[in-house]
């Protein structure tokens, strides 16, 4: 045999052989533990959505939309477009305004009309 064709061989059989070992190099994350957070986030998501339509569901904030001249179902539409980042700040705003809706808090319309300020700004961002 001659020198090249020993170089080109054992050449050869590195690169065969690294790439097989590369690929069975253990991931930092598990694939089940990268399924089980987002499973989680889309459930915690989920029930922030639902806290935000509950709240613009209720009688207080229909009379006050309906004052302001908003229109509701374009505002529970824009619900389903928010990130995470933006439904968890106004899933926390509606969670006290409901607090304070069941609660017959006065201060309610301040709370509502913050959400509702909230969410006329990211509908005219969503257009």
């Amino acid at each position: 045999m001659s020198i090249r064709t020993i170089v080109v061989a054992s050449t050869l059989s590195t690169l065969l052989f690294a790439g097989s070992a590369a690929a069975q190099q253990r991931h930092i994350t598990e694939p089940s533990t990268i399924r089980q957070a987002v499973a989680g986030q889309a459930f915690t998501d989920q029930q922030n959505r639902d806290v935000v339509v509950n709240v613009l569901h209720q009688t207080q904030v229909r009379d006050l939309a309906t004052r302001l001249g908003l229109n509701l179902t374009t505002a529970e539409n824009a619900v389903s477009t928010l990130s995470s980042v933006e439904l968890a700040k106004i899933a926390t705003q509606a969670r006290t305004a409901d607090a304070q809706l069941a609660g017959g808090s006065n201060t309610v319309i301040i709370s509502t009309t913050t959400l509702l300020l909230i969410l006329i700004i990211v509908i005219l961002v969503v257009r």
